[in-house]
């Protein structure tokens, strides 16, 4: 990943000198695991724990004979021993170590992941609380429905994020696994209870069935689940940008003292956060058809999948993260803009009240809903045509023929449409309900 989108963290955990010290871990665990089951003498198992170490230059040396990262691995240990170098790597195949340190990174890489989701959801429920009574025009296909809280964005958001970190936790479930089988997951050469020993130690479950790798399918679900939540994320940052634009201007990203928006243009405020954000998602989602075909692999095993996901993982956690926190900011610094959405709101002169004329006409007399309709919408289309409001339309038109006149004056106020918003919040957030 470029230094631009790098996150501390993951950057930290996907380096080569991480890797390779839980490749160390993962065989540790192994050597106690068969000194538990009285394979290894613990005197022999106790100087392999102690002595063991770490030489990234000498192992580079070895893999230019070998052409093998993981025989370079064990040799390059082996010289840091004496006799109890024969135990290094005992009934393995590459993959038991490379697989399962992959997971326990994959799970510490998680763990960062679920802070920023925890950051994200606590500043929409912040910003859900704070607008549950500002009102804005809706919209479907782009163009004005009825009035509506502004809350509700934030908190339809809000759930959304919750069921993403649902998928998340369920994908951690079939991800976050040791895997200890063999070269053919027949644990031939192991015991099934040697991976479950190394997965207790590592806090992974197991790997139930696998062959001489974990199965792909597990990681397609996973990056599945990343694309999904990137699909949310950049879904909140078009919103923001469509309200951003110059002719509607209801919620803007944050401007710094000193930020510039053009290098042309002195005046401009620009949306660079959302764009940078979609921008990103787009890319986090290509890695879906990569994961897929990963899981295609023969037989027992080739390396078809392994030269990218060296690529992937990093990448995908460094962009995920880095995006996620930058909208959270971007949502933070949001500046919500009420006069301009209550102007909105009044340039459309009450048109948007036709809805409920027409199910309070059709609840309340014998006239059928097609008659209703068309005479609604016959009013509506003079409104728009010239400018006038709905309810003197309505009047100009006999709409006493439908409604009592003390009736019709008091459906004209805008909390009806936040009449039950109320009602969603306490299902939201006091209920936990989630679908």
């Amino acid at each position: 990943m470029i230094d631009r989108y790098k996150v501390n963290e993951i950057e930290k955990i996907w380096s080569e000198t991480n890797k390779l010290e839980t490749w160390l871990l993962v065989e540790n665990k192994v050597t106690l695991g068969w000194c538990e089951l009285k394979v290894i003498p613990k005197s022999d198992c106790e100087k392999i724990i102690k002595n063991a170490r770490v030489n990234y230059k000498r192992m580079q040396e070895i893999e230019i004979q070998t052409k093998h990262d993981v025989v370079a691995f064990t040799r390059m240990l082996s010289e840091s021993l004496g006799e109890e170098k024969k135990w290094i790597h005992l009934g393995l195949t590459s993959t038991d170590v490379v697989d399962t340190a992959q997971n326990y990174l994959i799970a510490n890489s998680n763990k960062v992941l679920m802070k920023s989701l925890d950051n994200l959801t606590a500043i929409l429920k912040e910003k859900a609380i704070a607008n549950k009574k500002t009102m804005i025009m809706g919209r479907t296909h782009g163009i004005y429905g009825e009035p509506t809280s502004l809350g509700l964005k934030f908190l339809l958001w809000y759930e959304e994020i919750n069921r993403q970190v649902e998928r998340l936790n369920l994908a951690r479930n079939q991800i976050e696994v040791a895997k200890v089988s063999g070269s053919m997951g027949n644990y031939a050469n192991l015991e099934l209870e040697l991976e479950e020993f190394v997965a207790k130690e590592l806090n992974l479950g197991t790997d139930t069935i696998s062959t001489q790798v974990t199965q792909r399918d597990r990681h397609a679900f996973l990056v599945s689940v990343f694309a999904n939540i990137a699909s949310t994320i950049e879904k909140i940052a078009i919103e923001i940008r469509s309200f951003q634009r110059s002719e509607v201007q209801e919620m803007m990203e944050g401007f710094a003292v000193g930020q510039k928006g053009s290098s042309s243009m002195p005046h401009k405020k620009n949306p660079i956060s959302s764009e940078n954000i979609s921008g990103l998602a787009r890319y986090i989602r290509t890695f879906v058809s990569m994961s897929l075909e990963n899981n295609l692999l023969w037989h027992e095993r080739d390396i078809s999948h392994s030269s990218n996901e060296r690529i992937m993982f990093p990448d995908i956690y460094h962009a995920l993260i880095y995006s996620l926190n930058r909208l959270t900011s971007t949502i933070k610094d949001l500046y919500i803009n009420p006069k301009q959405m209550m102007k909105h709101i009044e340039e459309q002169k009450n048109i948007f009240f036709s809805q409920p004329i027409l199910t309070y006409i059709i609840k309340n007399t014998n006239y059928s809903r097609e008659e209703i309709y068309d005479f609604i919408q016959e009013c509506t289309l003079r409104c728009q045509a010239n400018a006038s409001d709905f309810k003197d339309e309505l009047v100009k038109n006999n709409i006493n023929k439908y409604i009592k006149e003390n009736e019709f004056e008091k459906m004209f106020h805008l909390d009806y449409f936040l009449r039950n918003v109320e009602k969603v919040y306490e299902g939201i957030l006091k209920n936990g309900r989630s679908n």
